[in-house]
């Protein structure tokens, strides 16, 4: 199977050309914004916006319905992508993002999920929202994911309704835990193999000493030296080193303003470090990349998020004009999250990427901070406690979807405009959808769906057909047969000449 990230996504909706045939929207749906039953054809959304009602079903609401108040055109330095919400989202502040090949998992401040009980953690598929048995019975500040085991550390006693000191496992259908856990809140959690680093505000792990940090072996804690002398907020571990990031002043007894490297036998400085919090380390190669509240590294200006080399810090451009909360690195793009409402000097609302050295926002951005923060391939989960994503409803949760644009080089640049687009109708899709394309005769094509979590849903090789236009329907099925969920997918056709792809909503 190839793999499911790596999506051409070319974000359009039914096209002028078709949208002048067919009737409005506004005909099939009720005066809740859903679409009536039993209908199917084709309609020209023109004017609507879809989001989704305290159920997860989704509603189509007209334009006028938003706030444009918060939304900033688009420009040379914004990112090209769309916001996309999460069914109906959360009812409290999320915290934590991480996730798996599956899964986005989300913890915070909440007792509901797409409007089911969840009680302070749960998990996104791509199309609806389920839970990890019966949660936590506090806040969640820390996931970490590795294989099937999902590591939840925060400010709580209980774990599936079993005793939980802050620090607990989910191995896919119930909780344990990890000894006797530690006496304070975890705000910060990393995997290494079979080993679990743990930060947070506490002073012991299994009920042996340990300031601030620890580690789990899998069957019992160990500390990390002298630890380190003030909370821990974040953690992120590149081969042998363990970059660790906080309001400390000193780690293994040795001077290390807010981060310090563990190199499994002793603490080091990373050079004379920053001058503020440290909330976010995100680790690239040999980079170690520092989120927070700071306005200088290593003695130079450096506006709340700088970049190590393994000698020496470095600025990234003008940086953002408020606290870092969460950092990730995918590739070459580091995204940052937090109190921000400037990235490199341009607007950028609460979340931005930085790219050879230039700043983008992601479009309109979130209209509140962002505390949680996730990349898999060109999805960009976060979570917080905004209202909206794109200018959109988004209750605490959504995802930007990056578009990555250009086509493969043909052999000769005959091949029209025309040629390589991709049209669905209807869209959205209750029964089926037609799609609309045009083939050049002249290699085989093939045809990939793709669900909102990056997972490939349907692959057909359709052959090489004549040249001129085309039309094959889908039946909202995956690759088995088996009807598919409602959501967003998002749909990819390519030859040796050209690569073309659509979003459709798929309506049940």
């Amino acid at each position: 199977m190839k793999a499911s990230w790596s999506v051409l996504v070319l974000f359009v909706t039914v096209s002028i050309g078709f949208a002048k045939f067919n009737p409005s929207l506004a005909s099939v749906l009720t005066p809740d914004g859903e679409i009536m039953e039993e209908v199917s054809g084709s309609f020209d959304t023109s004017g609507f916006r879809m989001t989704y009602g305290p159920g997860g079903d989704p509603l189509f609401v007209p334009d006028e319905a938003f706030s444009c108040a918060s939304i900033q055109p688009l420009d040379e330095h914004d990112a090209e992508g769309n916001w996309i919400s999460l069914g109906s989202g959360l009812n409290g502040s999320v915290s934590a993002i991480n996730v798996s090949a599956s899964y986005a998992y989300f913890g915070g401040l909440f007792t509901q999920a797409g409007g089911i009980p969840a009680n302070h953690i749960a998990r996104w598929d791509g199309s609806s929202w389920s839970v990890l048995g019966s949660g936590v019975n506090g806040t969640v500040y820390a996931i970490a994911v590795s294989g099937s085991s999902v590591y939840v550390g925060g400010q709580f006693l209980q774990a599936g309704g079993i005793p939980a000191n802050s620090i607990a496992r989910w191995d896919g259908s119930s909780w344990s835990v990890l000894g006797s856990g530690v006496n304070g809140p975890v705000y910060a959690i990393a995997v290494n193999g079979s080993d679990v680093y743990v930060g947070g505000d506490f002073s012991l792990a299994g009920g042996s000493t340990a300031n601030n940090i620890a580690r789990w072996d899998g069957s019992s804690w160990h500390a990390l030296g002298n630890g380190v002398n003030n909370e821990v907020y974040a953690i992120a571990v590149s081969g042998s080193s363990v970059y660790v990031g906080g309001q400390f002043l000193q780690a293994g007894g040795i001077p290390a303003n807010c981060i310090a490297r563990w190199d499994g036998s002793s603490w080091s400085a990373l050079g004379s470090g920053v001058n503020g919090i440290v909330y976010a380390i995100a680790a690239s190669s040999s980079d170690v990349y520092a989120g927070g509240d700071f306005t200088q590294v290593g003695g130079i200006s450096a506006n709340s998020i700088a970049r190590w080399d393994g000698s020496s810090w470095y600025a990234l451009g003008s940086g953002l004009n408020n606290f870092v909360s969460r950092l990730a690195v995918s590739g070459s793009i580091v995204y940052a999250g937090g109190n921000f409402t400037q990235a490199g000097g341009n607007p950028a609302s609460y979340i931005a990427s930085l790219e050879n050295s230039f700043w983008s926002a992601l479009g309109s951005g979130v209209d509140n901070k962002v505390y949680g923060l996730a990349v898999s391939g060109s999805n960009v989960f976060v979570g917080g406690p905004f209202m909206q994503a794109g200018g959109m409803p988004a209750n605490r949760a959504a995802c930007w979807v990056a578009e990555q644009t250009g086509t493969k080089t043909p052999a000769s640049d005959t091949i029209s405009a025309a040629t390589q687009t991709l049209h669905t109708s209807p869209n959205p899709m209750v029964i089926g959808t037609n799609l609309l394309f045009q083939s050049t005769g002249s290699s085989p094509l093939t045809l990939e769906i793709y669900d909102i979590m990056g997972r490939l849903v349907v692959t057909q090789d359709m052959g090489t057909l004549p040249e001129g236009s085309h039309t094959h329907y889908w039946d909202g099925s995956d690759g088995s047969g088996a009807a598919l969920a409602s959501g967003v997918y998002f749909v990819r056709l390519s030859s040796e000449e050209f690569q073309a792809s659509t979003r459709v909503v798929l309506v049940r």
